[in-house]
């Protein structure tokens, strides 16, 4: 099964190959014209001037107008999936095509490519936000790219991150490994939140696994758990033994005693964890390599 984490949400806003044009990713930058560093909530997308843009979802357009920094530039409003919010923006357009309070489908076309605002040549600014959080669009929109490759600037410390990734199809015979992964994925790209334990409010590591072991449907309930505590549920299994579903532990990745890491491992080397954002990481990096605690199996 290939994942492709959360992008399902957001249709290609250009029906094209974007990801090479990406000429600002989402987190700190020197931003361009005040050369201060600053904290970017969405990805530039080089293109044209006059490309027609893309709806990215089915909504509502809440803005088309000017909006200050963003220039001209339409937000839609729609369902991430079922009581969650998901809202686009789309900055920096030289001509809006739709109307406030107009219903739009994905693929619809609502304006085009310009410069306004604070820019320095035509892109398009793209914002991703779930229930008002802003969430990387490198996980949410669908770039049109279908090469298994590493995210820019993602993950903390660890690296080997990835937003596509092959979980091996016999794992996935594995009921309560099937569900865990399908609760896992849900969150693909939320930001590390310390102390964040629910999608309301993002994730930290362990706040992310005993999330998704409480809701995944297969019986467990835990409650929230340091990555220590999780590792007080679990039997202890070789490395040799580990097998998908079972939890990963690592140590020493701050200053605390005992786990202070904790992913789910997926197979083949790999993991699904909170790291920054959430998303798989290789746990045979030398990074992960020099942490590494322990598997344990839930009970």
């Amino acid at each position: 099964m290939q994942t492709k984490g959360n992008r399902q949400y957001v249709k290609n806003v250009f029906g094209t190959n974007w990801l090479p044009y990406v000429t600002s990713y989402y987190g700190y930058r020197v931003h361009p014209i005040s050369g201060g560093k600053n904290y970017h909530t969405g990805v530039d997308i080089g293109m044209p001037q006059g490309t027609e843009i893309l709806a990215g979802h089915d909504g509502t357009v809440t803005l088309a107008g000017e909006a200050g920094g963003y220039g001209l530039c339409v937000a839609i409003e729609g369902e991430a999936y079922e009581g969650h919010s998901l809202t686009t923006k789309y900055g920096h357009c030289s001509q809006i095509l739709v109307s406030a309070g107009q219903e739009v489908k994905a693929g619809d076309v609502i304006a085009k490519v310009g410069s306004t605002g604070n820019s320095t040549g035509p892109h398009l600014h793209l914002e991703v936000l779930v229930d008002g959080q802003y969430m990387n669009p490198l996980y949410f929109a669908d770039t049109g790219d279908t090469s298994e490759r590493h995210l820019p600037e993602a993950g903390a410390g660890g690296g080997g991150n990835y937003f596509d990734y092959d979980v091996p199809p016999e794992a996935l015979a594995d009921e309560k490994f099937a569900a865990m992964l399908a609760e896992a994925e849900k969150y693909l790209g939320y930001p590390y939140v310390w102390g964040g334990a629910s999608p309301s409010t993002s994730f930290d590591c362990s706040g992310y696994v005993s999330w998704v072991v409480n809701h995944c449907g297969v019986g467990w309930n835990f409650g929230r758990l340091t990555a220590d505590g999780l590792l007080g549920v679990c039997t202890p299994v070789s490395s040799a033994d580990a097998r998908p579903g079972d939890l990963i532990f690592f140590q020493s990745t701050y200053n605390t005693s005992g786990a202070s890491h904790v992913g789910i491992y997926v197979g083949n080397g790999m993991m699904i964890h909170c790291g920054d954002p959430i998303s798989y990481a290789n746990i045979n990096t030398s990074y992960w390599q020099q942490h590494f605690y322990t598997f344990g199996r839930l009970p």
